[in-house]
């Protein structure tokens, strides 16, 4: 996936992932804090500088010297939804908002477009989100003659961001892997023999928060290099490798919760051989591949391996 840089972007805007604004505020700002940590552990670990991250609204705010770089990097950031290369700007009255909208609306669009501007105010600024859409879409209108106003799925969308003192304008924005942000729930292991199946099980764990330390029967290069097709996801830090042998003392170590597996057979004798290896362990045992649709399996394994 390549991210068009429009010419006059001076930040991307980063959209977390919307289950983190489902949570209280305590969580969200922990949630938040963690995605922050991990962004700036990925770009450290690409050697891709930044100048600064700030916050708010749901939105995280980075300024670079190459934005084409960093939002290469987030595509592999699991808890963020979206990002978008946005132009920011100051105001202390509507009119300031409106000059900008025009002067990039122009370079953007052109006679016999569908087209659609979305406002999103997130604070208090005397108009509401639909006042700005409206004002806004009609002085775009007078000011490029030949649009028309197609609010589903239109051919180009204006969207803007409002806050108190400062707004922000884009022109698309990139899906990007969502999630919750790595570790905010702990840490796992997980048992890697070299199945490809074993990629997505454990990539299910780390989109759900978890740090995942790779158990193996015995360490090689084989393996490591298996396991560490990962890496990515894992804000491109090495994977700490534990054998079998040492899982007790990784558990007290690292304060495991609990094991993944990748097991997918749910036959009788299947159910019994994992009943009876569950009782041996001293955490809990995870199969998230267990009950999860073979197709999917197989369609997201691929895609985990071409990648």
């Amino acid at each position: 996936m390549v991210v068009a840089i429009p010419d006059k972007s001076n930040c991307l805007l980063v959209k977390t992932s919307a289950e983190i604004a489902l949570k209280s505020n305590q969580v969200r700002q922990f949630f938040t804090k963690k995605l922050i940590s991990n962004i700036k552990h990925s770009l450290k670990n690409n050697k891709v500088e930044i100048e600064k991250i700030t916050r708010g609204g749901g939105r995280l705010y980075i300024y670079a010297p190459d934005l084409k770089k960093v939002a290469k990097v987030l595509e592999t950031v699991i808890g963020i939804h979206a990002i978008a290369p946005a132009f920011k700007g100051t105001f202390k009255e509507y009119a300031d908002i409106e000059k900008e909208v025009l002067s990039q609306a122009k370079h953007f669009l052109k006679k016999g477009d569908l087209f659609a501007l979305k406002v999103k105010r997130l604070a208090e600024t005397g108009l509401s989100s639909k006042d700005y859409e409206n004002k806004l879409g009609k002085a775009v209108m007078d000011k490029i003659p030949g649009l028309t106003v197609k609010l589903k799925n239109p051919e180009k969308r204006i969207s803007v961001e409002v806050r108190k003192r400062d707004f922000y304008i884009y022109f698309s924005d990139v899906s990007c892997i969502r999630g919750l942000p790595l570790g905010v729930e702990g840490n796992l292991s997980f048992l890697f023999e070299g199945k490809p199946e074993e990629l997505l099980a454990a990539s299910l764990l780390m989109f759900r928060g978890c740090n995942i330390f790779p158990v193996v029967k015995k360490k090689s290069k084989k393996i490591e290099t298996h396991v560490n097709k990962l890496r990515p996801l894992n804000c491109w830090r090495d994977f700490v490798f534990t054998e079998l042998k040492d899982f007790k003392t990784l558990v007290a170590d690292r304060q495991i919760q609990a094991i993944g597996l990748a097991d997918t057979k749910t036959s009788k004798k299947d159910l019994e051989a994992y009943k009876e290896f569950d009782a041996k362990q001293p955490v809990t045992v995870l199969r998230p591949l267990l009950l999860y649709p073979k197709p999917m399996v197989s369609e997201k394994k691929t895609l985990l391996l071409n990648n």
